[in-house]
């Protein structure tokens, strides 16, 4: 112990405390350390705030993602709505193609919804993994949402594109009926 305090004592460049001079350094050296380790800058102040919204705008892809492919309550609503204006055209006598009024165009409209919401996530997760992909200080699962984002995005974008065109099922038909007087 005699060894220390005299060692401190005699170093040149010690207060009359026994503390190093250069104390404030070494706490410069240990702050740029974590900095570097952390891979956030303090003096731009981008490095948290910009993870965050990477973040942030991964998750918002993925559940636009998932949206795509449940459907959402707009593209419910705006369904529900076309069949109301179905129902009073046909109701009204409007004319037109029953089964189409009742069923096609409220499947178009939940297509489009579901399709528009999936190109959303597609260009949210694209945006995303393109900023990111270059950026090493980028944490991996905010690629890893932003990819999930984007293929769900896409494979929702694939089942509105098949609703829409009718690749699934055909819209339903009414069956024939016998011309009137014809009967024998």
């Amino acid at each position: 112990m005699t060894t220390d305090s005299a060692t401190n004592a005699t170093s040149p460049g010690n207060d009359s405390e026994g503390e190093p001079e250069d104390a404030p350094a070494t706490d410069q050296v240990q702050e740029s350390s974590s900095e570097a380790s952390t891979g956030e800058s303090a003096a731009t102040g981008t490095g948290s705030a910009g993870g965050f919204a990477a973040g942030a705008g991964a998750v918002i892809s993925a559940g636009l993602g998932l949206a795509s492919l449940t459907g959402t309550s707009l593209g419910e609503m705006l369904k529900t709505r076309k069949e109301i204006i179905g129902q009073i055209e046909s109701g009204t006598g409007g004319g037109g193609d029953q089964i189409e009024a009742f069923y096609g165009a409220p499947w178009d409209v939940a297509a489009l919804i579901n399709g528009i919401t999936g190109l959303i996530a597609v260009v949210l997760g694209g945006v995303l993994l393109a900023a990111l992909a270059r950026r090493a200080d980028a944490h991996t699962w905010v690629k890893a949402v932003a990819l999930g984002g984007a293929v769900l995005g896409v494979i929702g974008l694939l089942v509105a594109g098949g609703m829409y065109f009718d690749l699934f099922a055909s819209a339903p038909e009414l069956p024939q009926q016998p011309a009137p007087g014809m009967g024998g």
